[in-house]
């Protein structure tokens, strides 16, 4: 009888013409693999190896139907994040970051009787914001099946579970991108640095989100400059309402800033 080499256990069935361990998943024996070169039976069956191989990315996979629901999930996860890492071009180590902070969730059960998708790209908001990569709500949604309501809700999920720290992203960090879309002359962005500069030393706007504070430093500076932008216009390019950019530009006229 044969004896599995990965578990050592002797439960070995049949099943189409392979020899699976009971206890892992492990496929002992294959004689349908044989016939086909290493390359040509990875790419058929990915999730499955034989017993004494590697599959090209040297690991060992269980069958597909004997994986349990949270291997599926992290699996489908941890392949989601390389598709969203491959559409915003991020770090390695953001990456690396983005599947650790995933994997920690599900298996704390973060992700039960929740929605999986916003968990993900939660998980890749958090890695941004810990290695200093500037992105925002607005940037990562676009064009995504969530909005930016399910990411937030995903990212204070995450923090409270596992007890992240995240840093304050600096609004300097984001101006030359909003900068950009809205189109604004050199002029006009060095009045809103000179006012997001003032804002940071008043420390009045300490909690408020980064995007807000200089969605409102961008009104303002737009106002007092030649480029005339609409609450609207700043709106549409930074994801900020304009009750939210209102709230701002009065309170940074109440304070003199």
């Amino acid at each position: 009888m044969s004896t599995c080499p990965e578990c050592g256990n002797n439960e070995i069935f049949q099943n189409n013409g392979e020899e699976i361990c009971r206890a892992c998943g492990l496929v002992v024996d294959d004689t349908i693999f044989e016939s086909s070169t290493s390359t040509e039976r990875f790419a058929e069956r990915p999730y499955l190896a034989k017993a004494g191989t590697k599959t090209p990315d040297g690991k060992i996979y269980k069958a597909l139907w004997l994986q349990s629901t949270r291997e599926r999930n992290l699996n489908h996860g941890l392949s989601k994040v390389d598709v969203i890492a491959s559409k915003f071009k991020l770090p390695e180590v953001v990456v690396a970051e983005s599947k650790l902070i995933l994997k920690k969730s599900i298996y704390a059960n973060i992700n039960i009787g929740r929605d999986s998708t916003s968990l993900i790209y939660a998980s890749v908001y958090i890695a941004c914001n810990i290695h200093g990569i500037p992105k925002t709500p607005l940037e990562l949604t676009a064009y995504s099946e969530i909005s930016i309501m399910q990411l937030m809700k995903g990212y204070r999920l995450i923090k409270k579970g596992l007890q992240i720290e995240t840093k304050l992203i600096d609004p300097l960090d984001l101006l030359p991108r909003f900068a950009s879309k809205l189109d604004l002359r050199p002029e006009t962005m060095q009045i809103a640095s000179e006012l997001l500069i003032k804002m940071k030393e008043s420390g009045k706007f300490t909690g408020s989100k980064p995007d807000t504070i200089l969605a409102g430093a961008i009104y303002i500076a737009s106002q007092q400059g030649t480029d005339q932008r609409t609450q609207r216009q700043i709106t549409k390019a930074t994801g900020i309402t304009e009750v939210a950019i209102r709230k701002t530009i009065k309170k940074i006229y109440l304070d003199n800033i």
